[in-house]
């Protein structure tokens, strides 16, 4: 295929989301951590997750360049954000406690 097609591509363009992707999914999931502190009630744990992601992934996003540094910009990636974090930190929470819920069945069963 010509570059016509694919277009140029940039270098430092590349590079700084690549390394925007990399630190995104890095204190996405090392802010996981809330959840070990098993003294914390899960909605502490949730709202400290929350924030964690939340504030680090506006700043990384207004510097790499995802979302632009303005109100407007500000308001369209909350508008984003918040429906596809509660969708993925939903899913997950359905996910294990089912899979809770096949642990405890087989303890069950082994207690029998």
């Amino acid at each position: 295929m010509s570059d016509r097609f694919w277009g140029a591509l940039d270098n430092g363009i590349f590079v700084k989301n690549a390394i925007g992707c990399i630190l995104c999914g890095w204190f996405i999931s090392t802010a996981t951590i809330f959840f070990e502190n098993q003294k914390w009630s899960l909605l502490s744990q949730t709202i400290l997750y929350f924030l964690t992601v939340s504030i680090l992934y506006f700043l990384l996003s207004f510097f790499v360049g995802w979302i632009p540094f303005s109100l407007k910009g500000f308001a369209i990636g909350i508008g984003i954000f918040i429906p596809f974090h509660r969708i993925i930190w939903t899913a997950f929470y359905l996910y294990f406690r089912f899979q809770v819920k096949i642990m405890n069945e087989g303890i069950d069963k082994r207690r029998d």
